[in-house]
């Protein structure tokens, strides 16, 4: 009789109060970018379907969560240099684009069937907007370029493969000092990693091959000082670097796994590349790499963002949250451990009034033993990604089970 009470009790009080957020703080950060103004305007996704970007004007001392929503996954974000109110973003098939930070956007009319990846400006002119992906216009999916010459009004489709062997592209980059040429990085379903270059705005391509099967490389970078420097990040094979315009290659690292790849400011030397388990730092332009972790929690995505202002920071995002340093890695703050943007899947509720379980999604169960006031993250423990369900013991709220895909 008590239980149906309380929960005729609860029922009414819900209706007459509102509901604020109590965390746990922190979630999945996907993907970010980062203005070149001072102080730099930071935005991300979180990994979420729809999302909502959440973006920092301060340096990451505080957050908001914008108001306009993409429709998917949001892989990669372009924001425009200068001007932090203008942004972009490749979600599947289409890209978008906001003019008032986030608060709306706007589908553009890109070339049909194709999907998208990876973003860039023209370094030189951010008029000019590149994007790779695959086109699947016909029996064969090919490696494409979209190029826009009019800040994403129009747009050209150019095709970097023409064999006739499927392909996918993943990653482009501009060379900085001559913006003509244009690299693209993917894979063919044989698993040979691929890297396109144009030597004009990306009207025709050529083929540079690595001679690996290290599939799809999520990364391309051009050293900003100089372009005969170039990386490669086939994602089952390491690190390849060249000093010739990918003329030759070396493979530089055995590192797998990279999504990102990126250089301090104005200290071109000092390099990071994010993979699915950490974060690496090179000192000597990326001939040597060591891991660089100390106060990281979750393992990062696709948001890497040296500071434009400062050669010492870089923020990067991990499952856990957006996490900063001012020493070139070597020690990593928490800056979204006020804000939260989890997603709560499994909840559970143990017998002592007080203590709650909850599973965030992509991130890790957290725990609270003041109903909700203060949580603390429990030790990982997943081995495929997410639970289903979480269980306390009725009489025991320290014994907890834990339903997850594998087992």
């Amino acid at each position: 009789m008590n239980r149906f009470l309380a929960v005729f009790i609860l029922t009414v009080t819900t209706a007459l109060c509102t509901w604020s957020p109590v965390g746990p703080q922190g979630g999945p950060v996907y993907s970010g970018t980062i203005s070149q103004t001072d102080p730099p305007v930071i935005y991300f996704a979180p990994y979420a379907s729809s999302t909502r970007l959440v973006k920092s004007t301060d340096e990451g001392r505080t957050w908001e969560l914008t108001s306009g929503s993409l429709s998917g996954y949001c892989i990669d974000i372009l924001v425009h240099p200068e001007n932090p109110d203008i942004i972009y973003a490749p979600v599947g098939s289409y890209i978008y684009k906001s003019t008032n930070g986030g608060s709306s956007w706007t589908r553009l009319s890109t070339p049909t069937n194709n999907y998208f990846r990876n973003i860039e400006f023209n370094p030189l002119n951010y008029d000019v907007i590149y994007a790779v992906g695959y086109n699947y216009s016909g029996s064969v999916y090919h490696t494409a370029v979209a190029r826009s010459d009019d800040a994403g009004t129009t747009w050209n489709l150019f095709i970097c493969d023409t064999s006739s062997t499927t392909s996918y592209g993943y990653s482009l980059a501009i060379d900085p000092i001559d913006t003509l040429t244009v690299y693209a990085g993917g894979y063919r379903s044989s698993g040979a990693t691929m890297v396109y270059r144009s030597t004009d705005r990306g009207e025709t391509w050529e083929e540079i091959g690595l001679g690996v099967n290290g599939y799809y490389p999520y990364a391309i970078y051009i050293s900003p000082i100089d372009p005969n420097i170039i990386f490669v990040t086939p994602y089952s094979s390491g690190i390849y670097r060249s000093t010739d315009r990918g003329a030759t290659w070396t493979r530089t690292a055995t590192i797998t796994g990279i999504y990102r790849m990126a250089s301090a400011q104005g200290n071109p030397a000092v390099m990071y590349v994010t993979t699915t388990s950490t974060v690496y730092r090179s000192q000597d332009t990326g001939k040597t790499w060591t891991t660089i972790s100390n106060g990281l929690l979750g393992t990062p995505y696709f948001c890497l963002l040296p500071s434009p202002t400062d050669t010492a920071t870089v923020y990067l995002g991990t499952k856990a949250g957006m996490f900063a340093s001012n020493d070139y890695g070597n020690n990593w703050m928490h800056i979204t451990a006020n804000f939260s943007f989890n997603k709560i899947k499994t909840i559970a509720l143990a017998n002592d009034e007080g203590t709650i379980y909850a599973e965030c999604l992509d991130n890790a169960v957290f725990k609270s033993t003041d109903n909700g006031i203060s949580w603390e993250r429990c030790p990982e423990f997943l081995s495929c990604g997410n639970i289903c369900a979480l269980a306390v013991n009725p009489s025991d709220p320290l014994i907890v089970w834990a339903l997850e895909g594998s087992g």
